[in-house]
């Protein structure tokens, strides 16, 4: 094996005559020439793909700025637009408090203005009551012959206009007097005595400040004619509307039985 591995390096060692070192030589560069030339053409072929890859490189390049450009644009009008949109919300919520102050406002304002003009007409000519706003008829209720009448030796006159000072569902007949005298207010507690509760007027009690009372009819006719006061006795239904309908400072106004129209409150 020794043997053979140094034979084989003599023969290596060898010189190589000129005419064959000319020729490898002569050979390689004929090579290299035509790898040479073979790589000029397919240059030379591939040089229209690389102006068109160059090409769309550009455009591709333009294309990508344009869209780095839109999506900052697109950002900017979203954080625009969700500033407008907040601030668009706030105006919402201000209009809307606004309007719901506004209705509140119209409804407590229509309120005043139906106590301001809620009056009421007894007429018992035509055998009715009234309820007015204004110069308007409202409501018409049937008095069924009930008539404004001095109960239990009660001597004071009928009033033809009476304002409502109190309201009471159930209502007791005795009640508590006020004088001012000198300067000092002078008040005498209701004296119920055993008289049971609401027997006397029954319900839907309505005291106005000339001591006329109206109210439904009475659980206990005894006691309402014994209770000395200036009444005017309504069928129930007609005196729970009038509860219903009426309020604190309205004016009840009697018709006169000669048939004269009376002035409105």
């Amino acid at each position: 094996m020794s043997a053979s591995l140094s034979t084989w390096l003599r023969r290596l060692d060898r010189r190589v005559p000129w005419p064959a070192l000319l020729a490898a030589g002569v050979f390689v560069l004929l090579g290299l020439r035509a790898l040479e030339t073979h790589l000029r053409a397919r240059t030379a072929a591939a040089g229209p793909g690389f102006a068109a890859a160059a090409a769309a490189q550009d455009d591709l390049d333009v294309e990508i700025a344009e869209r780095r450009s839109l999506k900052n644009l697109v950002a900017v009008n979203l954080d625009r637009a969700k500033r407008d949109a907040a601030s668009l919300s706030r105006s919402r919520r201000v209009l809307f408090e606004g309007g719901l102050a506004l209705s509140e406002e119209k409804r407590l304002l229509e309120k005043q203005w139906e106590i301001m003009t809620t009056w009421v007409l007894v007429d018992p000519t035509a055998d009715r009551v009234q309820i007015m706003h204004g110069d308007q008829i409202d409501q018409i209720l049937p008095l069924k012959g009930a008539r404004e009448r001095a109960v239990g030796g009660d001597r004071r006159a009928l009033p033809a206009r009476a304002v409502i000072v109190s309201k009471e569902r159930f209502a007791h007949p005795e009640r508590g007097k006020s004088e001012e005298s000198d300067g000092r207010l002078d008040w005498d507690p209701p004296q119920v005595g055993t008289s049971s509760r609401a027997r006397a007027l029954g319900e839907y009690v309505l005291f106005t400040h000339e001591g006329l009372i109206i109210h439904g009819p009475p659980l206990d006719k005894k006691e309402h004619e014994a209770y000395a006061h200036l009444c005017l006795t309504l069928p129930l239904a007609v005196a729970r509307k009038l509860y219903t309908r009426t309020f604190i400072g309205t004016t009840v106004v009697v018709k006169p039985a000669s048939g004269a129209a009376p002035a409105a409150p």
